[in-house]
Order: C-alpha cells, then sequence, then structure tokens
C-alpha cells in the first residue's frame, strides 16, 4: 500500500506543477453532413485569439504556447456529446487542418471515439456536432522525483514512545518523526508516523519502507 508523502495536500500541490493551461468552448449544433466549416474557423479562431491574450498577460511566449483542438459531437437524440482531439500539440492558432476532407475526419475520429468509449457504433447515423472547444496549455518546469526502493541499511531512531491500541491492546509504541525518516530506511511495526499534514500506523505484520521520492511503502508481511 503506497501512502504518498503529500497525500492531504494533492490539491495544492497539483495546482502548483500543473501546466497554466485555458480550456473553454463554443456552442455549435450543425449536423456532420451540413457544416459550415467557416463559422468553426471563425470560433477556433475567437478562441485561440483568447488565449493568447490571457498567456500574453500572464508573461508567457507566444511560441511556447501549444493547443489541442477539439469537437463535442453526437449522435442524433442523445444527451451528452463526446469531447475529441481534432488536432493535437499544435501552434496555437495554426488552423491549417480545416480543409474539405474536414467534416469526414470529424466523422472517422468521432466513430472511432465512439467505439472506444462505448463499443459501438451507428454506422447508418450521421453525427452531428454541438461544439467546438480549444484547451491551450504552456509547458512549465515540474519538481522531479525518484521511483523504486533501495535498502540504505540506515536504522531509523524513534523520537518518542507513546501508548496506543493497534489492535493488541494498549502499549508503549514508538514514534518516528517524517522529517527524520530518509529514503532506504524501513520502519518496523508496531509504530506511528508522524508527518507534517498526517499521521501513518504501521500495525502488526506490517512494515514501512520509505523510497526514493519520500513515499512510504507499507508492506504486509507474508
Amino acid at each position: 500500500m503506497l501512502v504518498p508523502k503529500a497525500s492531504p495536500t494533492f490539491s495544492a500541490l497539483g495546482t502548483l506543477v500543473a501546466n497554466p493551461t485555458i480550456d473553454e468552448e463554443r456552442s455549435y449544433i450543425a449536423s456532420a453532413s451540413a457544416l459550415d466549416v467557416a463559422r468553426i474557423r471563425t470560433l477556433w479562431t475567437e478562441l485561440s485569439d483568447r488565449a493568447a491574450r490571457f498567456f500574453t498577460a500572464a508573461q508567457f511566449r507566444a511560441e511556447d504556447i501549444r493547443a489541442d483542438y477539439r469537437l463535442n459531437m453526437r449522435y442524433p437524440g442523445q444527451n451528452f456529446s463526446l469531447s475529441f482531439d481534432f488536432a493535437a500539440e499544435t501552434a496555437l492558432g495554426d488552423l491549417g487542418f480545416i480543409d474539405e476532407t474536414f467534416a469526414a475526419r470529424a466523422t472517422e475520429l468521432f466513430n472511432a471515439r465512439h467505439m472506444a468509449e462505448y463499443g459501438h457504433i451507428r454506422e447508418h447515423e450521421v453525427p452531428e456536432i454541438s461544439g467546438v472547444r480549444l484547451a491551450a496549455h504552456v509547458e512549465t518546469p515540474s519538481p522531479t522525483a525518484g521511483g523504486g526502493f533501495t535498502p540504505s541499511g540506515a536504522v531509523p531512531q524513534p523520537h518518542r514512545r507513546r501508548r496506543a491500541n493497534l489492535g493488541q491492546g494498549f502499549a508503549e509504541v514508538p514514534v518516528y518523526r517524517g522529517p527524520d525518516l530518509a529514503p532506504g530506511m524501513e520502519v518496523p511495526a508496531p509504530a506511528i508516523v508522524e508527518e507534517t499534514f498526517t499521521t501513518i500506523v504501521i500495525y502488526p505484520g506490517w512494515t514501512a519502507r520509505v523510497d526514493a521520492a519520500g513515499d512510504y511503502q507499507l508492506i504486509k508481511e507474508a
């Protein structure tokens, strides 16, 4: 069982390390057999211009912006649409992929997405577009984390002891401070590890190992 070191702060951590992203869409309902391709180009251009303004205001370089141009499509009568990439990881504003094959390509990609999601397609029905979407992002540096576990041979020392009931009645249990535990250390049961944001209980029959990322691998003895 894996206990991430920062598990109680995953939302905050994710916000800090996620790539800045702008994801917007515009409604446009039309059958794939009667698309106004010029209208689709206009809507995607509008979304591209908005994304460019936001990223420029945030002091990102235009050449660093990557764009996923997506369509929302469904079969007639369906309540919900499926969203899929029509052109992914392109330069923002580069709409060169819109040509005379657009409608046929949209139908092909939608059918493939529908098959992957639901396991079937409606071969004799013409799908419809319900909207166009743009997800633009900029790659930013993220913290690196190691992986795996390599025993260090170092023996962790408890910070203190306290009475606790870990399923076998109350007894004195060693308490370790998370910041004192280095990667490669193993903490035998019974024990308690006090991290900055959480407390990890190591019940009898288990061992906690600190892996290269500083996370805890809880291993149940055979």
